[in-house]
């Protein structure tokens, strides 16, 4: 597929997900794969995220700025993979655009030090072997709608046993 993130399907799947899991490569050589809340479409060619807590994947980019972002919705089971090189932006334009386009989308100031652009230079479907089995979309997202509700009463029972997560206090 052309680099292009204009196409209506991948602009779909990232509007409805807002997740991505972001893969960079430490100095040391090693992979370091992070969630990423905020992943938006730049322009037709770039995605962007903001830096809210992702020190690691900051440092990752500023020595090797290889990249790969996974978007998958969960109910469908199918996205993308976009591979390309990362950039880091702090009071630049890149830096105002972003923010100002995710605060309009979302009523909220994010506190974000950095913004990550990626000038993404492949994007390549990705979709579960599920669909071997399923006759197409619509069907796949039935049985997952059940399958979803199903793990979350399950973790609803795990939540009323054991607790629910508390993060620990920042540091400072």
């Amino acid at each position: 597929m052309s680099a292009s993130l204009a196409d209506a399907d991948v602009a779909a799947v990232i509007a409805a997900q807002r997740l991505c899991f972001a893969a960079t490569v430490t100095p040391s050589g090693r992979p370091n794969l992070s969630p990423k809340g905020s992943i938006r479409v730049l322009d037709e060619h770039r995605l962007f995220f903001l830096d809210i807590a992702s020190p690691g994947t900051v440092r990752n980019l500023r020595a090797n700025p290889w990249i790969e972002i996974n978007i998958v919705d969960p109910i469908s089971r199918r996205g993308y993979r976009f591979r390309g090189r990362g950039s880091v932006h702090s009071g630049d334009a890149a830096y105002a655009d972003a923010i100002a386009l995710v605060t309009e989308e979302t009523g909220v100031v994010y506190d974000a030090e950095t913004v990550v652009v990626i000038e993404v230079l492949e994007i390549e479907p990705m979709w579960s072997p599920g669909y071997q089995r399923t006759p197409d979309e619509r069907a796949m997202r039935e049985i997952w709608t059940r399958r979803r509700a199903e793990l979350d009463r399950a973790f609803e029972e795990h939540l009323a046993r054991y607790g629910a997560f508390v993060p620990p206090a920042p540091p400072g």
